[in-house]
C-alpha cells in the first residue's frame, strides 16, 4: 500500500464517521462519534503532509477521553485543562501558515464544545469549529477532510432542530 492509498482510507473511514456522529443523541454518544472521526482524520491529515490539523485532530481525541465522564473528576479538568496550552505548543511547532491557523482556530472552539454539557451548545460550538476546519481543508487539499466537514455542519443542524422539537411532540 502507497501513503496516498491509506491517506484515502483513513479520510474515507473520517468520512464515514462524520456521517453518523452528529446524528446521535446523547452527549456521551455525540463524544464518541467526534472522537472516533478525529483519531482517523489525525492519520489522514499526516499522511497529506497537514501537520497541524493531524496534530489538532490528536489532541481532540485526549480531549475526548477527559471530557467523557459526566462527574468530571479533577484530574480530568486538570488534564483536560493542560490540552489548551498544548494546542498552542503543537500550533506553532507544526506552523504552515492560514491552514495551521484554520485548524488552531476550529480546534480552540472544538475545545469549547467538548467541556459542554448541554447538547445544543456543543452542537453550536462544533459548527463554529467546522467552519474553520472547512478552510484548512481547502487550504490543504483534504477533500475526505471537506465533505466530512459540509456535512457534519449539516447533521448538527439537523440534530439540533431534532432535539428541539423533541420536548414539544413529548
Amino acid at each position: 500500500m502507497t501513503v496516498p492509498l491509506l491517506s484515502d482510507l483513513a479520510g474515507a473511514a473520517g468520512f464515514v464517521l462524520v456521517a453518523l456522529w452528529p446524528w446521535l443523541s446523547g452527549r456521551r454518544a455525540l463524544l464518541a462519534g467526534q472522537g472516533a472521526s478525529a483519531a482517523a482524520f489525525a492519520l489522514h491529515y499526516l499522511l497529506i503532509g497537514a501537520g497541524t490539523g493531524a496534530a489538532m485532530s490528536g489532541l481532540s481525541v485526549l480531549q475526548v477521553a477527559t471530557a467523557w465522564p459526566d462527574d468530571r473528576p479533577q484530574w480530568c479538568r486538570a488534564l483536560y485543562v493542560a490540552t489548551v496550552p498544548l494546542l498552542a505548543v503543537l500550533a506553532v511547532s507544526t506552523w504552515a501558515g492560514w491552514p495551521s491557523a484554520c485548524a488552531a482556530a476550529g480546534m480552540i472552539l472544538a475545545t469549547a464544545a467538548r467541556w459542554s454539557r448541554s447538547a445544543l451548545l456543543l452542537r453550536a460550538l462544533f459548527l463554529a469549529a467546522g467552519a474553520c476546519w472547512v478552510a484548512h481543508d481547502l487550504l490543504t487539499g483534504s477533500t475526505f477532510g471537506l465533505a466530512a466537514d459540509l456535512l457534519c455542519m449539516v447533521g448538527l443542524v439537523y440534530g439540533a432542530l431534532r432535539d428541539r422539537r423533541a420536548p414539544a411532540a413529548a
